[in-house]
């Protein structure tokens, strides 16, 4: 069922088209991605299908196209059908799909394949299928795909591209040292990258200039890929809840204004209370009303520093929370409170804040291709 037939008459340019189509094509390019990247270079279907976002049938057809070409082949391991839970068929390249690979350098993305690999956590199924004995590949196979352990990559090239680039910013030896860090960690195009701030701890690194600096410089020589994540392009959170709020922004800063609002109630009649035991205790005793005078002294309650911010009269404050913008009166609010030292904001409420997904980082293609 080969849909990347060999080339009949279009001569040598034709049948390169057809053997980039043959290995590029999504699918396909994953499924020798994880061979060239698994420990044995002999994954199961089922290996396959928890490395991929793609279910068993859509895999299964692209290795049919694979094998019909001679790029891989199934190995099957009879002592395995017997056993339960354990897989008897596993993938592997053949010897023309090693000299194709290498032709086309694949081979070259063997060191970044098995570190992303090894850098996977795996469910428990695909744990014992890993571990599950397997047929030995043909010797030219294996030795092709046998990466001399003590011989680090080539860092020359794609060092010298970063100083041609980038030789006139201070940075510089900080930018090949977490050039070299990402390829060693094998964060490259199939992986979801990496955060500014989980730079330093991901990649064991100490460099001396700020990492935005450092990751800003690398993204505009091209060693690096900013990306987004794929999700909404702001999240709402409640400081209240500790939660992301998308969806939900008005109806929670509402709540967070109404648990505002009982702590201004609940200060007034503290005032109140504390004022009333004070008369009693006095040479006199009577009931006296809460004394607004007293309960809005300058800096003494949460009531009279909004009050301030806003510019309002105090008796005026509950309506003004309630008018306008939840969001805007609620945020306000809250930093006056916490700026303040002379009360207390309660946990029942906070601020609803705005935050952009934060920028993930990989290596590009180009960097790869360097080493």
């Amino acid at each position: 069922m080969s849909d990347a037939p060999a080339a009949e008459s279009g001569g040598p340019f034709e049948e390169q088209r057809q053997i980039y189509d043959l290995l590029s094509q999504e699918t396909r390019h994953l499924i020798l991605q994880f061979i060239l990247g698994h420990p044995e270079h002999l994954p199961s279907l089922d290996e396959l299908a928890y490395m991929m976002p793609k279910n068993k049938a859509a895999i299964r057809d692209q290795l049919e196209v694979l094998s019909d070409n001679d790029i891989i082949d199934c190995y099957r391991y009879p002592p395995n059908e017997d056993a339960r839970d354990l897989p008897s068929q596993f993938y592997g390249l053949t010897e023309h799909g090693v000299d194709t690979l290498y032709e086309y350098n694949y081979l070259r993305g063997l060191p970044v394949a098995r570190a992303l690999y090894e850098n996977t956590r795996l469910s428990e199924k695909a744990q014992r299928h890993r571990d599950a004995p397997r047929p030995e590949l043909p010797d030219t196979v294996r030795d092709a795909l046998t990466i001399d352990e003590d011989d680090d990559p080539d860092f020359d090239r794609l060092e010298r591209y970063i100083r041609e680039q980038k030789g006139n910013t201070h940075s510089v030896a900080d930018q090949v040292t977490v050039a070299k860090a990402f390829y060693s960690a094998g964060i490259g195009l199939e992986k979801d990258g990496i955060k500014r701030t989980e730079l330093l701890d991901s990649l064991d690194i100490d460099i001396e200039y700020q990492p935005r600096t450092v990751l800003n410089h690398l993204v505009d020589a091209g060693v690096l890929d900013q990306t987004v994540p794929p999700g909404p392009d702001v999240f709402a959170i409640s400081e209240r809840l500790d939660d992301i709020v998308n969806g939900q922004v008005t109806e929670e800063a509402e709540v967070n204004l109404d648990a505002l609002i009982a702590h201004i109630d609940d200060e007034l009649q503290v005032t109140a209370l504390s004022e009333d035991a004070a008369e009693r205790d006095g040479p006199q005793a009577r009931v006296s009303a809460p004394s607004v005078a007293v309960a809005d002294g300058a800096g003494r309650t949460v009531r009279s520093i909004l009050a301030a911010e806003f510019g309002i009269e105090p008796e005026q404050l509950i309506d003004f929370l309630r008018s306008g913008d939840p969001v805007d009166r609620l945020n306000t609010a809250v930093k006056a409170i916490e700026s303040s030292e002379e009360v207390t904001k309660s946990e029942d409420y906070g601020q609803i804040v705005f935050v952009n997904p934060a920028y993930r980082y990989r290596l590009t293609e180009q960097a790869i291709e360097f080493v």
